[in-house]
């Protein structure tokens, strides 16, 4: 039994809009969703571009901590050579008296 436009719902248009704002609120939803997963992506392809510059970066730390071993042990080495040279001079001096 078909409905008659005289007899329609007046209900009908106001479900109908209902349902096309429905429609529209998933279809933005559906598209932030989409561009998230592309920035989501994008962030993924960005961070593991940097993964060679990272690890370049943790060798030129580990070669600098290597660096600063030997300019530690240098210095302390001069300190002891500092160290020898004033009781050397002390001896010297107590020898031209």
């Amino acid at each position: 039994m078909a409905m008659q436009p005289h007899n329609m719902d007046p209900r009908l248009p106001l479900k109908i809009q209902e349902n096309v704002t429905d429609l529209g609120s998933l279809t933005r939803q559906v598209l932030r969703s989409s561009k998230s997963n592309e920035m989501l992506l994008h962030a993924a392809k960005n961070f593991a571009s940097q993964e060679g510059t990272v690890e370049s970066s943790l060798q030129t730390l580990k070669k600098m901590d290597i660096l600063a071993s030997h300019l530690r042990f240098q210095a302390e080495a001069i300190e002891r050579n500092v160290e020898v040279m004033d009781t050397l001079q002390d001896q010297l001096s107590t020898l031209q008296r």
